[in-house]
């Protein structure tokens, strides 16, 4: 009995061994915003936290970081449907970006990640490579909008036949909005790899960044996954994604002052953004990526480029506040039928989108933007337009 207790001990004591070598952190990782809440393109809304916790420097493999990740966000997002509730088509003219379709959601999400780091990058002084896998669980609960509960407004309204509730009706389920049926609480529950090859320089405190970084990630949430549960969750999750992207930067001109205070600095930047989203009840927050006055697409392929020249204006009063702006190019195509939908036709959508954004940054967490555009599109409804937004919102 004596040695089965020691050699249990000795077992313990090497499994326990990395741990207490490790060094354990919490950090505050980001904080993000709203925008369009409550009045328009005139707010923008601190509404959203993230916040990672975990333990790094394991010491299990030879010249390998492993990472052990508690990765939280909370917050609030708006959102619009732009699909016909009953069918998943896209709203016909003059219905789509109709206030009804507006809504709210509260979400938290937990990622449980594994990471290791590979391949030292003297350059940058960090590791070329890094590898996830996580499991995540993510809770919603939707509601409606700030905009319609402030105007005395029903999301769906028409829908709900005359009744003066702001919320929609318990019985009722959507084809095209799986994640808010019936009392609106949604549990999604999906496995996640990605890889990330980062050789992007970034000076600290200073606006100097150039090199290349690329992340390639597929998110499995297949319904089995605990994401059909009817006696617990009205809704239903069923969805797979793969994406990725590239980002490029280039410093044309910098200098400093005495202080290594920035006093101008020009860098250009692209990015270039890909998406497969497939599934028979993709929720929302699955679609990443946008589309000017359309939002979110749905579709089944999306492509965007982005382009930015960067000029970033003297450092005054301290060494991270900085008047900014650029000018940018992106272009999208997006394609195929509708996730959500029944018989909905196939769509082709692109657009291209110039224009000028102004910021300032006050010690490195207020930001004041402004931003004017002009859109160039083929969605129906839309076509061109000219577009803007001002704001005030924090971020780390």
């Amino acid at each position: 009995m004596r040695r089965k207790i020691a050699e249990l001990l000795l077992l313990m004591t090497v499994a326990v061994s990395p741990l207490c070598a490790a060094t354990s952190f919490s950090v505050l990782a980001g904080m993000g915003h709203m925008s369009n809440f409550a009045f328009g393109n005139i707010t923008r809304f601190p509404a959203s936290a993230h916040i990672e916790q975990g333990a790094s420097d394991m010491g299990w493999f030879d010249d390998v970081d492993t990472t052990l990740l508690m990765d939280i966000s909370f917050g609030l997002a708006q959102r619009r449907l732009v699909q016909d509730p009953a069918t998943g088509d896209y709203l016909p003219a003059g219905r789509i970006g109709s206030w009804q379709y507006d809504y709210s959601t509260f979400y938290s999400q937990t990622s449980y990640v594994f990471r290791n780091a590979l391949f030292d990058n003297r350059r940058t002084e960090s590791k070329y490579l890094t590898l996830d896998a996580a499991i995540n669980v993510r809770f919603e609960q939707a509601f409606d909008s700030f905009g319609n509960i402030r105007s005395g407004r029903g999301f769906l309204q028409e829908y709900l036949e005359g009744t003066d509730t702001t919320y929609w009706n318990a019985q009722q389920s959507f084809i095209a909005a799986p994640d808010i049926a019936g009392q609106a609480y949604m549990l999604a529950t999906s496995l996640s790899f990605s890889a990330t090859w980062n050789d992007m320089y970034r000076e600290s405190r200073q606006y100097y960044r150039e090199g290349l970084t690329a992340t390639g990630k597929i998110t499995l949430a297949p319904w089995f996954l605990l994401n059909r549960l009817p006696r617990f969750f009205d809704t239903s999750v069923d969805y797979y994604s793969l994406n990725g992207d590239v980002t490029w930067a280039k410093v044309l001109y910098n200098k400093e002052n005495w202080k290594r205070w920035n006093i101008i600095s020009v860098v250009l930047e692209n990015r270039t953004f890909a998406q497969v989203l497939l599934g028979s009840d993709v929720p929302k927050f699955a679609d990443t990526i946008s589309y000017p006055g359309l939002g979110y697409t749905n579709l089944p392929l999306i492509i965007q480029n982005q382009l930015k020249l960067y000029v970033y204006g003297p450092n005054f009063i301290t060494d991270n506040t900085v008047p900014y702006g650029y000018v940018f190019l992106d272009a999208g195509l997006a394609m195929g039928k509708p996730n959500n939908s029944n018989g909905a036709k196939w769509q082709n959508l692109a657009y291209m989108e110039v224009g000028l954004n102004l910021h300032l940054e006050v010690l490195g967490m207020l930001h004041l933007s402004a931003q004017v555009s002009y859109v160039f599109s083929n969605i129906e409804t839309y076509g061109s337009f000219f577009d803007w937004s001002v704001g005030a919102y924090f971020s780390l």
